[in-house]
């Protein structure tokens, strides 16, 4: 009966011994069209690389040419549609009358035309120092200044936010609005 076990343990113990053994495969035929030869590693657990047959990557310096850059760049905000220059004027024209609430109606409707525009932020900045709403004021005139982009409309806001600190007392948006107005 020993004998028996023996015999059977020997030969699962030759069964999983195949096993575990990487598995032959025959050589591939070269193929005569190929001019050149692949390359093959083998690793010592059995697996076959063939790497690609393109040369190696090579790194080199890349070359960045930056166009010339206008000094003042002008962004489409809006401005040169025609429903947007009318309420403007609507705007311009209510506000010399004094009719302070249609001027910043006006300016409001032109203002989700042209949301990037700084006219829009100085009128309603102007419309709110003359109803007295110096903080408003002040607010929309320095959200104007992040986009006005001649001298002459920062000079207005500023102007703006010069005398919004006037009337709240604060010196130190007065002496603010002082210094940027001598820079401009």
């Amino acid at each position: 009966m020993t004998l028996k076990y023996l015999i059977l343990g020997m030969g699962l113990a030759g069964l999983v011994g195949c096993q575990s053994l990487p598995e032959s495969k025959p050589a591939p035929q070269p193929d005569q069209e190929k001019t050149t030869e692949r390359k093959t590693i083998r690793t010592p657990t059995g697996v076959v690389i063939h790497p690609y047959e393109q040369e190696e990557i090579q790194r080199k310096k890349l070359q960045v040419v930056v166009p010339e850059q206008k000094v003042q760049q002008r962004f489409e905000d809006g401005r040169s549609l025609p429903a947007f220059k009318k309420l403007m004027q609507q705007t311009q024209t209510a506000y010399r009358q004094g009719q302070w609430a249609r001027a910043e109606a006006a300016a409001l409707q032109a203002q989700r035309l042209a949301p990037q525009s700084a006219e829009t932020y100085m009128y309603l900045g102007l419309v709110a120092n003359q109803k007295k709403q110096p903080k408003n004021a002040e607010a929309l005139a320095r959200r104007g200044l992040s986009y006005a982009q001649t001298p002459a409309m920062k000079r207005q806001l500023w102007l703006i936010i010069q005398k919004a600190g006037q009337l709240q007392n604060n010196s130190r948006s007065v002496q603010q609005a002082q210094q940027a107005l001598k820079q401009l």
